[in-house]
């Protein structure tokens, strides 16, 4: 008896708070105020599960089963003015590497006329056969300008033929090979796949 008394008293209040609190002034706020916490309710209850950690769970098992590693090389002196036996060698290296990694190539270019004969020289290659993507075909109009888009692009490792530009590289990406070098003589040192 009592707790229904206590009850009917509660509820003998309720317009009265209610009209204490509620009218024709405030009325609009707290009508939009119960509206957005209600369409704020309904979306927090109807919302999928977090989809950003499973997509970084995907993510890290595809970077460790398929995803390649980057490598860039400056084609310049390695493939194009090499005589005939050690461009046949330095192009099989080159289309291996282009196989087994996600390569960027590097060519200095004074016009459009040097980018289409570059491109022609890999299109004949084989190179875009074996993995290489055109849009990876970077041209500069300087070994500086070489040098500052390899910075850019910050690959896994840099394959040079420049001493300058390997010096100037030098600290500032992770791996550079330099072409010539007594640790890697020719492009097939360079290209050591157990060490990469």
């Amino acid at each position: 008896r009592e707790v229904s008394r206590s009850l009917n008293s509660c509820l003998a209040m309720a317009p009265d708070l209610l009209s204490i609190y509620f009218n024709k002034r405030n009325a609009p706020y707290v009508i939009w105020t119960v509206i957005a916490l209600v369409c704020a309710l309904f979306f927090w209850l109807s919302r999928t599960p977090d989809k950003s950690n499973t997509s970084s769970q995907s993510s890290e098992s595809k970077t460790q089963r398929g995803k390649r590693r980057t490598a860039s090389i400056c084609i310049d002196e390695l493939l194009q003015q090499l005589p005939a036996g050690a461009a046949d060698a330095a192009a099989a290296t080159f289309l291996q590497l282009c196989g087994s990694f996600e390569v960027f190539t590097f060519s200095l270019a004074q016009h459009d006329k040097a980018e289409e004969e570059a491109l022609q020289a890999l299109q004949r290659m084989g190179a875009f056969d074996a993995g290489l993507k055109r849009h990876r075909v970077m041209f500069s109009a300087s070994p500086e300008g070489r040098s500052s888009m390899v910075r850019q692009l910050q690959p896994g490792v840099h394959i040079e033929a420049s001493a300058t530009v390997a010096e100037s590289l030098a600290g500032k990406v992770r791996e550079v090979r330099l072409i010539g070098s007594p640790e890697y003589p020719s492009l097939k040192e360079a290209v050591c796949f157990s060490v990469m």
